[in-house]
């Protein structure tokens, strides 16, 4: 695992408030829903919302999808490829 996947893992477990997930069990293919982290679709929105507030990404409708949900590591590129797309120019 990744440094930055460490780092959205931490995130997502405080924000989700996942307290039986299991850190070292973890890995960039741990899937986000069904098997592994087992999340749902509010879930999915909380996760919508951390992205924005932590690194300033709008997910778009289109962007909503297995691509970038999948697992972990999806979302962790995810994010990269996007940082501060969305940021607004003062």
């Amino acid at each position: 695992m990744t440094p930055f996947e460490r780092e959205l893992i931490s995130k997502l477990v405080s924000h989700l408030k996942l307290e039986d997930v299991d850190l070292e069990g973890l890995s960039s293919d741990t899937r986000l829903f069904g098997s592994g982290l087992e999340l749902d679709s509010i879930d999915a929105i909380e996760i919508e919302v951390l992205v924005k507030k932590e690194w300033g990404i709008e997910i778009h409708q289109s962007e909503r999808n297995e691509s970038t949900f999948s697992s972990l590591g999806a979302l962790a590129q995810f994010i990269e490829q996007h940082r501060n797309r969305d940021a607004k120019v003062s």
